[in-house]
């Protein structure tokens, strides 16, 4: 695979997985900290980290977007690879949107979802890691890439399950209609994470399979 024959690519494509991980982390610590002290001047700093995060992965992505097209790679496999990287990207921009979102809005999550929230997070995280050593799984030697399509998989589903359970929580809740609307709209943004997760999968996974032919 071109990666595997192209160091300086596959170092930024490793450097991109781990900014993009390290978005989310960040975008989970600004969360735990808006539960406990609310939008503060703080949770800006956070909100701004993650922020800053996202562009670096962005800009790293450029970068290995212009180095693609200017090596002498066939057309399709070149799409293939850059269409991952696109649908990779969008992971990093979920989380900077609704960090960044919270705070303008000065959206506070409901206190009896926040527990809910965090599972989700971290559901969303590991989902992600399992996400980056597949591309790096399906770019090189390609031994497990099934093994994390069902993991993925699976934790979408889990993702899904909680989803379902915070949504009920908060429309039993004593509201008004427009900020369980809110909330709920909130909980399927972080959702998402897993969902943009089984996309890259479903992507790598065709891609595998054109390289068996």
């Amino acid at each position: 695979m071109f990666f595997s024959k192209n160091k300086i690519l596959l170092e930024k494509l490793k450097k991109y997985l781990e900014v993009s991980g390290k978005t989310l982390e960040i975008f989970k610590e600004a969360l735990i900290y808006s539960f406990e002290k609310g939008y503060d001047e703080h949770y800006e700093v956070l909100a701004r980290k993650v922020h800053q995060e996202e562009s670096n992965a962005d800009d790293i992505r450029r970068e290995i977007e212009c180095e693609m097209y200017e090596k002498s790679l066939l057309p399709e496999s070149r799409e293939d690879i850059l269409e991952i990287i696109e649908r990779l990207d969008m992971i990093p921009n979920s989380a900077e949107h609704i960090a960044i979102n919270l705070m303008l809005q000065n959206t506070r999550i409901h206190h009896s979802i926040q527990k809910n929230v965090l599972e989700l997070i971290d559901l969303s995280i590991e989902t992600f890691n399992e996400t980056r050593e597949a591309v790096l799984d399906c770019f090189g030697k390609m031994e497990k890439v099934k093994e994390f399509q069902r993991e993925i998989d699976n934790n979408e589903s889990v993702g899904d399950k909680l989803e379902e359970e915070m949504i009920r929580k908060i429309f039993s809740l004593s509201e008004a209609l427009a900020e369980k609307i809110i909330q709920r709209d909130i909980v399927r943004q972080i959702g998402e994470i897993c969902n943009l997760c089984e996309h890259v999968m479903d992507r790598l996974i065709i891609c595998s399979i054109k390289r068996q032919l």
